[in-house]
């Protein structure tokens, strides 16, 4: 009975698995499509002990492989970079950088699954889609539970991402709107190469 009860299980889960795995292909594919991606974004971020949100506004820039630029431009100035090699965060209020190898951890980031989907996709994610009109909406949970968020929701259409959505362990939902997406088009090599201006400091993050 248990041996007919497991059969009958692994029966009703395989097509559930099956279509996991084709949601997941899918959500690859879309991305995989852009080679560069850049774009305007808004960012909202609603904490458990806030009614109000943070905002942030500014753009960013991704070029495959593990090329990125995040740029905040208000309320006031951070820039997160990675130049494929080292991932630069700069705080010019604070005239303080930190950096770090862009290791494991930095690959499975939110801004990687843009740069690498497959490589950061295949075997990390769960990935569940939905249609809603002409979008899709790609729900993506982390195997591991270490990872940097515990949920992420991502909307694409066929030429452009839309929105992503950020559930993190700290019970933060982060919210970020894409404007002006733009794909495939060439990048200033110089947007991912961080020189730190005259005075900062520099620590490394281990």
């Amino acid at each position: 009975m248990r041996y007919l009860a497991f059969i009958l299980s692994a029966l009703l889960l395989a097509p559930w698995l099956s279509a996991n795995e084709a949601d997941k292909e899918q959500l690859i594919k879309s991305l995989e499509q852009f080679s560069t991606v850049s774009a305007l974004f808004s960012q909202k971020t609603y904490a458990e002990s806030s009614f109000e949100p943070e905002q942030l506004t500014g753009y960013f820039k991704v070029e495959k492989p593990l090329k990125f630029l995040w740029m905040v431009t208000a309320p006031y100035e951070q820039q997160v970079l990675s130049d494929g090699e080292m991932l630069w965060v700069y705080d010019p209020d604070l005239e303080q950088a930190t950096y770090q190898a862009v290791d494991q951890q930095v690959q499975h980031s939110p801004a990687m699954i843009l740069s690498e989907p497959r490589q950061t996709l295949s075997d990390q994610y769960q990935v569940l889609r939905v249609v809603i009109d002409d979008e899709q909406v790609y729900q993506l949970i982390p195997f591991d539970e270490d990872s940097v968020f515990t949920e992420m929701q991502m909307t694409l259409n066929d030429e452009s991402i839309k929105k992503i959505v950020i559930l993190d362990s700290l019970g933060q939902r982060t919210e970020i709107e894409f404007s002006q997406f733009s794909a495939n088009q060439p990048i200033d090599p110089s947007a991912f190469q961080f020189n730190p201006p005259p005075g900062t400091d520099l620590f490394e993050q281990l």
